[in-house]
């Protein structure tokens, strides 16, 4: 991907104005886009660490619980049952190259069991990935539309208490035998263990650009999460359009 956003010519000629450096904005939006560079309908989120991503042995996430239950996914996932995990935005790759994907999770009968990844199909218009968006290879930027998040397999009877109130927790993982994850680093002051995170809500009827600083320092820089932004340009209430000025 070129740019910030691949949605047309037009569009990433606009968003050549735009760099960011260390999950924080340095020039303005492009004219008619909201916080992040976001069209309306889309969330974007930037991932920041403290040295180059080393994706030969880590995976990048961000994972999202969009059921309205108020739990922050943990790294505690056997004793919490893998709770408040419902999406990520992984990024992940082999050393040679990188892609970034959209996943659901599936959660199997047995909680004790991880759960699946059903990877979600996209376009180049409904989800992008830009590796380097900052130019120092530490911070990489993800834009998707939102109804990538409407995906359920198996729709529950009623709807959920509060479906527009969503909590996130980012990660850095390694991949383990028998499926399981060994967590490197998280947005809590535990880092991979207690003491744990606890996601502010986010109200995704709403507009908003906000950023969320990690509190552990890993052996690896290259593993230590330095900031999360997370941008939002609701259908319900979108952002008025910027100037670009």
């Amino acid at each position: 991907m070129i740019g910030r956003l691949s949605f047309g010519f037009a569009v990433v000629v606009l968003t050549a104005l735009i760099a960011a450096a260390c999950g924080r904005q340095v020039t303005p939006n492009p004219p008619g886009l909201g916080p992040g560079g976001t069209p309306v309908g889309y969330m974007a989120v930037f991932f920041d660490t403290e040295a180059p991503f080393n994706f030969s042995q880590y995976q990048y996430m961000v994972v999202f619980n969009t059921t309205g239950s108020g739990v922050t996914p943990s790294t505690d996932t056997l004793q919490t049952n893998w709770a408040g995990y419902s999406f990520a935005l992984i990024a992940l790759g082999n050393g040679i190259s990188t892609y970034a994907e959209p996943v659901y999770f599936a959660h199997n009968a047995n909680p004790h069991i991880s759960p699946a990844w059903i990877h979600l199909g996209t376009t180049p218009q409904t989800f992008s990935y830009n590796l380097d968006n900052n130019g120092t290879n530490t911070e990489f930027s993800i834009l998707t539309q939102r109804r990538l998040f409407d995906y359920n397999p198996s729709p529950a009877p009623s709807p959920t208490p509060t479906p527009n109130i969503w909590t996130f927790n980012a990660f850095v993982t390694e991949a383990s035998p028998g499926g399981q994850w060994y967590f490197l680093d998280s947005m809590g002051a535990g880092g991979p263990i207690d003491p744990q995170f606890v996601s502010p809500q986010l109200n995704m009827t709403q507009c908003f650009d906000n950023t969320y600083y990690g509190q552990f320092t890993p052996n690896d820089p290259a593993a230590q999460i330095v900031t999360i932004e997370i941008a939002n340009n609701p259908v319900q209430n979108p952002c008025s359009p910027t100037s670009g000025s």
